[in-house]
């Protein structure tokens, strides 16, 4: 059963084994097996069902007439399809039909006699033969659809894909002096109109702020669909649906609503409201549930009134509503039903969807049918709210395009979702149910990490033509210049966690890689999109290679940058297609990353996993520390003389922040990222990898609103200092 039950698993993409981060090779048990195979509707218990999983994983592509989808290159040569047909029907007329996305159709006919010969094979008593089919051209790039109709009236499909050889970069970073932009959290930032967390508006402001100071892009979190009912559950790694928007950010004082509703005035004006309100603004770190109580009693008076005014036949403001409704299909339809569905089913005790009446645990049930009719009302309600944040999302990366930022927003894609949510609920049959996503020991989490999020399965992925995929890139490159991949590597492996078991016990499952390279590549040319890749931690042999020559950048996190002898990589040795920043968002700001605050946290939360290892860390992170003053002062950035303790003045603080962008700023890396947190000298982490509520995790907000800190000195120096990659000087000769 042994080799059979490890043929299964190689077939279906589960690897061996790896090695871990302290070079010892982890070979992966049976039972991980076992369990990952389960979750991708491979039964593998007995010998008997592996038998059978493996002679289905075999004969599934006998027992169609045509591949779900087919991804090619632009500029190859005409494609050859795979037909896989009975003999019986060899010489029996066959006609297809090929319909281009914008309208253009071609069509023809065959024997299947006359193609060209692949193989043959019997299936269940039947002889199959498979031949090729070429078809005379290949269409311009874009998803095609591919129309096969027998003789005996079976219609067949194939998603013909034609996909560009590399992605889009913006003129702003092809060229050699690169750009720069401010990176930020987007619940961190403050504003006037604050409602106690971070809004659209609020990075409008911001977006239009940094262009003026000449940032090319403004970095954010995640703006996916949390819960809105379970306001409790405020990650932005780990959401309902990546495919729509977080309405925690909604800026209720800029919805046109807001100003013409007299009842939401007067709610607004109440001493209660009020008192509600300073309340959540003056918390030291954000309260989601309670900005949640304040926020949607607002919200749904002015929906109210919204129906009541502007959903008469010419109403400028209703008919843009009626058109992102009809924009956003049935899966936006959908997304708001679970929305409505979830909200009371959570009322009654059952907000996980797998916990549900059999009948609603499918979009497609007349029971979930019925239960939108009945409550078209708030299914529209949640309509409308992703229709407000749509807008404002648009509003803020107009308004750094407006004033001058040649990228706009940059945006972040999670790797996973959580299993209750929406997305998880409207395509359970893309996913791998009942395993998780993570990460093998690394140096941001020594004991490995288990993200609780739910992974495509790379089979049923595939069966689906990668809708669910493009349908994620898509969304996320909306209102967008740029997007970063979190944890880029899914797109070749992927590493699972079975659940119940610690995270270290996981194993790597394979992906289409080309596939999904190339879809990538798609996504980003139809939106214009920068795709940058967070290629950090255990990086698989040839994926960077890949990710070169399909013009994905690269991220390069300063501390990270070592040479073999332990320094700081020199700024012309950075990588060119790159994005380069000091920390990111699971490290420490770069003065609590100076004085070792994350070691400390680590070894308070036991999150080490043997004695003394923080001690190394210790030991680690001063000779890091006296890299970066060697390699700072090397460049006549800092004084060599330059404290290594672990304890810095503010002014220090602020000495280290400023060299260190100066030095990326010098780098050949063609993006650069500031950290706001890192330019004030503030010592804080955003996230503790490996930690849920042991750490205030996505709760800590900036000390002032944005136009403050965009007029602070600090921050002016700061891009001073990065202009010249935008505007280099003119040479003399």
């Amino acid at each position: 059963m042994s080799e059979a039950l490890d043929h299964l698993a190689r077939l279906a993409g589960i690897e061996d084994g790896w090695w871990d981060f302290f070079g010892v090779w982890r070979v992966v048990p049976p039972e991980t097996k076992r369990v990952f195979l389960a979750a991708m509707g491979l039964p593998a218990e007995t010998e008997a069902e592996i038998t059978a999983s493996i002679h289905h994983l075999d004969s599934a592509p006998w027992r169609r007439r045509l591949e779900p989808v087919l991804v090619i290159e632009e500029h190859s040569p005409p494609p050859g399809l795979s037909v896989t047909l009975p003999a019986a029907l060899d010489g029996q007329d066959f006609h297809w039909r090929l319909e281009e996305e914008l309208g253009i159709g071609h069509s023809g006919s065959f024997r299947p006699e006359v193609l060209h010969w692949g193989e043959e094979r019997e299936l269940d008593g039947v002889p199959m033969r498979r031949r090729w089919l070429e078809l005379p051209a290949l269409p311009p790039s874009g998803y095609h659809r591919f129309v096969l109709t027998g003789p005996d009236g079976v219609v067949s499909e194939l998603r013909l894909i034609v996909t560009p050889a590399r992605a889009f970069v913006p003129e702003a970073v092809e060229r050699e002096a690169g750009a720069w932009g401010i990176a930020t959290q987007l619940y961190a930032l403050r504003s006037g109109t604050d409602w106690g967390v971070g809004s659209y508006g609020a990075l409008a402001e911001l977006a239009a702020g940094a262009a003026k100071l000449g940032a090319a892009c403004i970095g954010i979190n995640p703006l996916h669909a949390l819960f809105p009912t379970q306001p409790e559950r405020f990650s932005p790694y780990s959401p309902s649906s990546r495919r729509f928007l977080n309405i925690a950010y909604i800026d209720v004082e800029a919805i046109p609503e807001f100003a013409e509703c007299r009842e939401a005035k007067r709610m607004f004006a109440s001493p209660g409201f009020q008192a509600s309100l300073a309340r959540v603004r003056g918390y030291r770190l954000i309260e989601y549930p309670d900005v949640a109580q304040v926020m949607m009693p607002m919200l749904e008076l002015l929906h109210r009134w919204f129906r009541k005014t502007h959903l008469d036949e010419g109403d400028e403001r209703g008919q843009d509503f009626r058109d992102f409704q009809r924009q956003g299909g049935a899966k936006a339809h959908q997304f708001a039903v679970f929305e409505a569905l979830h909200e009371a089913r959570t009322r009654d005790g059952q907000g996980y969807w797998r916990e549900w009446p059999e009948d609603l645990r499918s979009p497609e049930s007349p029971s979930v049918t019925a239960f939108a009719a009945k409550n078209a009302e708030r299914v529209e309600f949640y309509q409308w709210l992703q229709f407000v944040a749509d807008r404002q999302l648009a509003a803020a990366h107009r308004a750094g395009c407006e004033a001058g930022a040649a990228i706009g927003l940059y945006r972040d894609l999670a790797v996973g979702i959580a299993g209750d949510g929406g997305e998880a609920w409207a395509e359970s049959r893309a996913l791998a149910l009942g395993v998780s996503v993570g990460a093998p020991p690394d140096p941001l989490a020594l004991k490995g990490q288990d993200w609780g999020l739910v992974p495509f399965n790379p089979i049923t992925l595939r069966e689906m033509a990668y809708e669910p995929f493009t349908g994620i890139m898509a969304a996320n490159m909306r209102h967008a210049g740029a997007l970063r991949l979190d944890h880029a590597m899914s797109l070749q492996r992927l590493y699972w966690v079975p659940p119940g078991l610690s995270a270290d016990q996981g194993a790597y499952v394979r992906y289409p890689v080309e596939d999904l390279f190339r879809l990538v590549a798609l996504e980003s040319r139809r939106n214009r999109c920068l795709v940058i890749g967070e290629d950090l931690g255990t990086v698989p042999e040839g994926f960077r290679e890949r990710m070169e020559r399909l013009g994905l950048f690269a991220y390069r996190v300063m501390v990270f940058e070592k040479t073999d002898s332990g320094g700081i990589r020199p700024p012309d040795a950075f990588d060119a297609k790159a994005l380069a920043i000091f920390a990111t968002h699971d490290l420490p700001s770069a003065r609590g990353w100076w004085a070792g605050r994350d070691i400390a946290q680590r070894e308070k939360l036991d999150l080490y996993p043997r004695p003394g290892q923080a001690d190394e860390e210790r030991v680690n992170r001063q000779a890091d520390r006296d890299a970066m003053v060697a390699a700072l002062g090397r460049e006549g950035l800092l004084d060599t003389g330059f404290p290594t303790t672990e304890t810095l003045t503010d002014a220090e603080a602020v000495a280290l922040a400023t060299a260190a962008h100066a030095y990326l700023g010098r780098s050949r890396a063609r993006l650069v990222m500031v950290q706001m947190e890192d330019v004030l000298g503030l010592d804080l982490q955003m996230n503790l990898p490996g930690t849920t509520t042991q750490h205030p995790n996505w709760r800590r907000r900036l000390p002032d609103a944005s136009p403050a800190i965009l007029a602070d000195p600090r921050m002016r120096t700061t891009a001073d200092g990065l202009k010249r990659r935008a505007n280099p000087p003119m040479s003399t000769v």
